[in-house]
């Protein structure tokens, strides 16, 4: 059984896969920006190799926050496969993809705090922002994540728990594993999204 992520809220890809079998998984990352829509198809063929698309047990994709472009790209595309596959579609956070990344790759840190706040810059001066818990397997939002203004976020900050900050720039791409880790855990617990439940999250509203 393979599961497949796919990330491009940002204007990196990022591919991951796992076999659920012998426990085996790998990521890649493209700076392909604006290019995406060209050489996404090829990406994924070549990625998948030496699997078929019928290999595929589930995928996930990063729904966002993140660039409107890229994110309704990844997600359309995952939707259309998971549809045409008759496979479960995990819709995860591009905010908490970060944080699961960020646990899986150091594990020791933030000390002595035990949460862990992610930000990711918006349009007009704004942040995406979410508070998660840092716990095993994975983290646990404490604050959702929503659009703030910079002062309601610095607010949001000031009377919350003491957190590792994280403020996400470039290589969004890289959390593409925290992408794939959410989607194993939710898959190994027995859940099987419908594909036609994952919409992107700009922010505010969902486009459908």
């Amino acid at each position: 059984m393979i599961g497949l992520a796919i990330h491009t809220s940002s204007p990196e890809l990022g591919l991951a896969i796992a076999d659920e079998k012998t426990g085996t998984q790998r990521s890649q990352t493209w700076p392909l920006g604006r290019d995406l829509t060209a050489y996404l198809h090829d990406c994924l063929a070549g990625f998948l190799h030496p699997h078929d698309w019928a290999d595929l047990a589930y995928i996930a994709v990063a729904k966002g926050p993140g660039g409107f472009t890229g994110t309704r790209i990844g997600v359309v595309v995952a939707r259309t496969l998971a549809q045409q596959l008759q496979i479960p579609l995990f819709g995860i956070s591009s905010l908490t993809a970060i944080a699961q990344h960020h646990q899986l790759t150091q594990p020791s840190s933030p000390a002595p705090s035990s949460h862990l706040a992610v930000a990711l810059r918006a349009q007009r001066g704004e942040t995406f922002g979410a508070i998660y818990q840092i716990a095993e397997p994975q983290v646990i939002p404490v604050l959702p994540e929503a659009l703030y203004s910079q002062a309601d976020w610095e607010a949001q900050l000031s009377v919350g728990p003491a957190c590792h900050t994280i403020t996400a720039e470039g290589g969004l791409a890289n959390s593409v594993a925290g992408v794939l880790s959410l989607a194993q855990l939710q898959w190994r617990a027995g859940d099987r999204p419908l594909w036609s439940t994952v919409l992107p999250f700009y922010g505010q509203h969902p486009v459908r």
